[in-house]
């Protein structure tokens, strides 16, 4: 098959680790509506009750964790869907060959930084199992645990890129 372009394009079915990427990807944004919804009921029944002179004392530290995990977990759905600031163009001034290198540089230097954030991320969740949370009294590491667990997500959502760049000729975004 050839493009636009005169290149050959390879119609071969997605590897295995892009096929995981998209299944994760899949769950991931199905966590995610969970947990949006479930910081609306909570802030929702907290608004209630204090209407009503009670107060939940658990919800601000629920929704807070809760708004973290989707803060991290989001960055995985939205780096899956391609929704971050891209530099895309830099390698157009140059052959398809050099584009393609600078793909590849850029794929792993993204690779690596999502790995020592998995790496330190689960040095600081395993600090933190001593420590209990205020309301809940559960260990801190529970909710820092989301950090390693995206990362590592991000982790495979790059090596699925990766795959992708070195199956096919020049990068299209």
């Amino acid at each position: 098959m050839t493009d636009t372009t005169g290149e050959q394009q390879t119609a071969s079915r997605p590897s295995a680790i892009e096929q995981l990427s998209r299944r994760i990807n899949t769950v991931v944004e199905k966590v995610l509506l969970v947990l949006g919804s479930a910081i609306c009921l909570i802030l929702f029944a907290q608004v209630l009750c204090r209407y009503a002179g009670a107060s939940l004392g658990w919800s601000e530290e629920v929704s807070r964790h809760l708004l973290v995990a989707i803060t991290f977990l989001g960055t995985t759905a939205a780096y899956k869907r391609a929704w971050f600031i891209g530099l895309t163009g830099i390698g157009y001034w140059f052959s398809p060959g050099i584009e393609r290198l600078i793909f590849l540089v850029m794929q792993l230097l993204t690779l690596c930084c999502f790995a020592v954030i998995c790496w330190f991320g689960t040095l600081y969740t395993g600090k933190a199992w001593y420590h209990t949370s205020t309301a809940l009294q559960i260990p801190m590491a529970l909710p820092f645990s989301v950090i390693p667990t995206a990362a590592l997500i991000l982790v495979l959502h790059v090596l699925a890129d990766l795959s992708k760049t070195l199956r096919r000729g020049r990068h299209t975004p």
